[in-house]
């Protein structure tokens, strides 16, 4: 399951395209936005939480290449531009979106809505569910997932264990 795939979603097309070595400098800026507030009010000086950051996203980007090695590992991109990434694990039926992110200016604009709706539709070609978990306290992924039909079916804090399953 590698290549590239066109998205036709209500916010235009985005395309999936796997992960390049030139993308490390955007995969870095994307984690960082996401994770800055975590360490924004340590009691560290700016080149500490810097290192902390880059320390977490090595581990995050080992971690899933261990975990997930057979993974989609893919850039989202919108007129050639990246925009986020994902990255979607597919095994016995069952799509787990692993990590899906937007950067800042791409959020909260109903796009991480429009993405998943027709992500859902094109793994549920081949899986009969997808899975993936959130952090308790990201509100807005939280009322996104349960808005596209996704329910609750358990957690392990710090997560949320989320589960849809494609209409019969």
């Amino acid at each position: 399951m590698t290549g590239v795939v066109v998205l036709e979603t209500t916010k235009g097309p985005f395309t999936l395209r796997p992960r390049r070595p030139d993308d490390a400098d955007f995969l870095y800026a994307l984690f960082r936005s996401h994770m800055l507030a975590t360490v924004a009010a340590m009691p560290v000086d700016d080149a500490m939480k810097e290192s902390l950051l880059a320390m977490q996203f090595k581990s995050q980007t080992m971690t899933y290449r261990t975990n997930y090695a057979d993974a989609r590992f893919d850039i989202l991109e919108r007129d050639g531009v990246p925009v986020g990434q994902l990255v979607l694990h597919e095994a016995d039926g069952v799509a787990t979106v692993v990590d899906f992110a937007l950067m800042p200016g791409e959020r909260a604009g109903g796009l991480g809505t429009a993405v998943m709706v027709r992500l859902l539709e094109w793994v549920g070609e081949r899986c009969s569910s997808a899975k993936l978990d959130i952090l308790w306290h990201n509100e807005a992924s939280l009322r996104m997932t349960r808005r596209i039909g996704f329910v609750q079916v358990g957690e392990t804090p710090p997560y949320v264990h989320m589960e849809w399953r494609r209409p019969d």
